[in-house]
């Protein structure tokens, strides 16, 4: 009984492929998710605000302060900025 050679290749490939993928499954259970997430927090009056900002048209936004200091703010929060004194702009 002779070796036939693409035969034998055939099968050392298809072994390494399902050991590479039972590898990847063990893997995958493995994977430990963090409990901690950060500070993320839910209820914020920034947000609300956001939220409602988020629809203003361009002209609306150039007059409406409250809008353009809570733009400011989550910008200094997400770039962890301290915030610029008055004046400043």
């Amino acid at each position: 009984m002779a070796l036939d050679t693409p035969r034998t290749l055939r099968l050392v490939a298809f072994g390494i492929g399902g050991l590479a993928a039972l590898a990847a499954a063990v893997e995958l259970t493995r994977t430990v998710l963090p409990t901690d997430t950060g500070h993320v927090v839910r209820d914020d009056a920034l947000r609300g605000i956001l939220a409602r900002c988020r629809d203003l048209t361009p002209e609306d936004y150039a007059t409406d302060t409250e809008c353009r200091a809570a733009w400011e703010a989550a910008r200094q929060r997400f770039f962890d900025l301290a915030p610029e004194p008055a004046g400043t702009e």
